[in-house]
């Protein structure tokens, strides 16, 4: 759905703040495609799932599965981004991104949610400013969004085994989802004056967005469709390369073939899968993604490594082509997606960070300044493609 002029995210500079249902989905959704690339589908949930958020409705939990580097904690960056960005927002920006084995005492294998409650609450301590009364701190930290990474990691089950630990987080973080009333001590008042009260804390208002790669699921989930009997099939697809030829692969997609089920043998608590009104999976990278990752995304490392030469007075520059393969290379690494850019493009690149002179490979501009070309042909030498 395309968004018209009228219909930024970002009202202009001196507007009545809108009211906060006006602010929909796709609009958010816009915004979130600014920082994550080829994830529409998880964007889609994403922005529903902040909608009901703000709005105060039912809860829109999300669990995202995916590979390393297909987008996960770029994601809730994106969300907290999204708050920082939309004065409506301001109430919502208490965001706090943690990993999940922080939230566990592995000794006393006990739930700690006071360690969530204290990052909430520095969050929270910032974004309302010095002065901000505990009222005003408890009313920012019960908006909180909660991010928890690595969530895969707190399975019931490990290498076939039980694992208190991961039964422990689990439980614990259920009861939080269940819009439950939590006691915790928090600081009030300051200097010599400051000490630490009671205080209940309600998750009602809350948002949890959890995420893992879950890279045995993959595993559990192939060794179910391909075994004899199973009814189930991969399927055969049809890819161009970049050099022009058409191949057919086989692949599997993690997607095409996962039940909620599947999280069940994985080792999640059925009660704790249940509390997430959208179980998301990322998508793998495709070529064309990871090419505009490479060329175009904030953290890409081509972009990087063009700041780097400019300091030396060298221009940098890469044809389409190069770009390509370079993404056609990686994208054959699903399980570290936009990661296997970085590793790939250092391979090329590195020699001559080391020593641009080396190779008398700079060329000399009519301007004075110099340039570095990274070619197709550079990188399939490079790469023996």
């Amino acid at each position: 759905m395309a968004l018209n002029a009228d219909e930024s995210i970002v009202a202009p500079s001196g507007s009545h703040p809108r009211e906060l249902e006006t602010i929909t989905p796709p609009m958010i959704l816009a915004e979130l495609r600014k920082g994550v690339l080829g994830q529409d589908a998880a964007l889609r949930f994403a922005a529903v799932a902040v909608y009901k958020h703000v709005t105060g409705r039912v809860a829109g939990n999300v669990l995202l599965i995916g590979n390393s580097g297909t987008g996960k904690t770029t994601l809730m960056n994106g969300i907290q981004r999204l708050y920082n960005v939309v004065p409506e927002y301001k109430g919502f920006r208490s965001m706090t991104i943690l990993n999940a084995n922080l939230l566990v005492d592995p000794e006393r294998l006990e739930f700690r949610p006071e360690r969530l409650f204290a990052a909430i609450e520095q969050r929270a301590r910032v974004v309302e400013g010095e002065g901000a009364t505990p009222t005003q701190i408890i009313r920012a930290m019960e908006r909180a969004t909660v991010c928890i990474d690595e969530i895969d990691k707190m399975s019931t089950i490990i290498g076939g085994k039980p694992n208190p630990i991961g039964v422990a987080l689990q439980q614990g973080l259920l009861t939080l989802m269940e819009r439950n009333v939590v006691p915790y001590r928090m600081r009030v008042g300051d200097g010599d004056a400051a000490h630490l009260e009671a205080v209940e804390i309600d998750t009602a208002g809350m948002m949890f967005v959890c995420a893992g790669a879950f890279e045995e699921l993959y595993e559990q989930v192939w060794r179910r469709v391909t075994t004899p009997g199973s009814g189930e099939k991969l399927r055969s697809v049809a890819t161009c390369g970049a050099d022009g030829q058409v191949r057919i692969d086989t692949r599997f997609a993690l997607a095409d073939f996962f039940k909620v089920e599947d999280l069940f043998d994985y080792g999640m608590v059925p009660q704790f899968t249940a509390r997430f009104a959208s179980i998301v999976l990322l998508s793998d990278l495709s070529v064309a993604v990871l090419k505009e990752i490479l060329l175009n995304a904030d953290d890409s490392p081509f972009l990087r490594s063009r700041q780097f030469f400019e300091v030396m007075g060298i221009d940098l520059e890469m044809d389409d082509l190069a770009a390509a393969f370079i993404a056609e290379q990686a994208e054959k690494h699903s399980r570290t997606g936009a990661r296997a850019l970085r590793a790939i493009f250092s391979t090329i690149i590195n020699p001559f960070e080391f020593d641009a002179e080396a190779d008398d490979v700079i060329e000399q501009r009519p301007d004075g300044r110099r340039r570095l070309h990274v070619t197709a042909d550079l990188v399939r030498s490079t790469l023996k493609i």
